[in-house]
């Protein structure tokens, strides 16, 4: 018979933890037995560890930052997490930590854009363009994937705000037969005309003199009167972070790494102008168990009445507490709390996929 919604609910579960060629086997597992690898499956996640490793990588000479937390013997999917601008893939580290905690993931890997590193880049005074951050990940999410030796394990990438851009990209070019969904947390997908700071944001990024003024002004406060520049960001960006990722903003804000923020974005206010309706990449990504997103309250990046044009699109959206900002990655509570939420939607997208792929179960 077709599955019960509780039996694909299931099959959801066994699909994300087990390697794509066991999927059909899994479906048609009698309760009983479901019942049982589920309590072992307890017990062994009880017993593995996270590994967290962070890496500075540099390629065709330029340097980008990747964070990979690791389980030994995770069975869960592989995860790619595409950061929003400024892309320091550190202050996604527990956000990732939670998702291969709660997934029992294999692998989740933060993909730090190229140039937007944490640490000094001397000389450097190049920025990237969207479409050049676009290629980059799609070319790291392929190469991993061709070089892993289990390959044929699900593979969902998860995208916050420009990330989600990035991530529906990496899909669209890989192929969902690669890529088996992308989750969207505070999708910047189309410039929000109904936001006045917005609006006000897409003239400042074309603003050379003010950006480059700026940040010659934060590191010429840095070496002449360190505790100064301390002082400031601590009454300003980073009063309402948590102490990690305030000393992360620390050491990442300074001249060569807000131009290239500030001129990425520039790219993105030109290119994000198609209405959602007709984004190409959201159409790839329009069917069951393919594309799913999260939306915060009161965000001018991924505001309501876009997360309503998705749904009239018949994709799955939902809708995080109240209290969870667009930048949530900056408190840990918060990025804990989105973890499970995203996780919760990973469940949803193979239900889905699940339910739609035809698979029947003994009764």
């Amino acid at each position: 018979m077709t599955t019960t919604r509780a039996t694909a609910s299931r099959v959801a579960r066994a699909s994300l933890a087990s390697p794509r060629r066991a999927r059909a086997t899994d479906a048609r597992v009698g309760a009983s037995s479901s019942s049982n690898a589920s309590s072992s499956s307890v017990v062994e996640r009880a017993v593995k560890t996270s590994e967290v490793k962070r890496s500075n990588v540099t390629i065709a000479s330029c340097e980008y930052e990747v964070v990979r937390v690791e389980r030994e013997l995770g069975r869960g999917p592989r995860v790619f997490v595409v950061p929003g601008n400024p892309g320091v893939a550190r202050f996604y580290e527990t956000f990732a930590s939670s998702l291969s905690e709660r997934l029992d993931a294999r692998a989740v890997d933060v993909v730090g854009y190229l140039g937007h590193t944490e640490r000094d880049r001397p000389g450097r005074r190049e920025w990237f363009t969207l479409d050049e951050q676009k290629a980059h990940v799609r070319d790291y999410v392929d190469a991993t994937l061709r070089a892993s030796s289990d390959d044929r394990r699900e593979c969902v990438v998860v995208g916050h705000s420009i990330g989600a851009h990035l991530a529906l990209f990496t899909a669209k070019e890989l192929g969902f037969d690669r890529i088996d969904g992308v989750v969207g947390l505070m999708p910047f997908l189309h410039v929000n005309r109904r936001s006045a700071l917005q609006r006000a944001l897409g003239v400042v990024t074309r603003l050379n003199f003010l950006a480059h003024a700026i940040g010659g002004a934060l590191d010429g406060l840095k070496k002449a009167v360190p505790f100064v520049r301390a002082a400031l960001l601590r009454r300003t960006v980073t009063k309402n972070m948590d102490a990690v990722a305030a000393e992360i903003t620390g050491a990442w804000l300074r001249w060569q790494s807000l131009i290239n923020m500030v001129f990425m974005g520039r790219t993105e206010f030109v290119a994000l102008v198609r209405p959602i309706d007709e984004c190409e990449l959201i159409a790839s990504a329009n069917a069951p168990g393919r594309f799913a997103a999260l939306y915060a309250h009161d965000d001018h990046w991924a505001p309501l009445h876009q997360r309503d044009a998705l749904e009239a699109l018949g994709v799955d959206v939902s809708t995080v507490e109240d209290d969870v900002r667009h930048d949530f990655v900056v408190v840990d509570a918060s990025a804990r709390l989105v973890a499970q939420r995203a996780v919760d939607i990973m469940y949803r997208l193979a239900h889905d996929r699940a339910r739609h792929s035809g698979i029947t179960c003994s009764s």
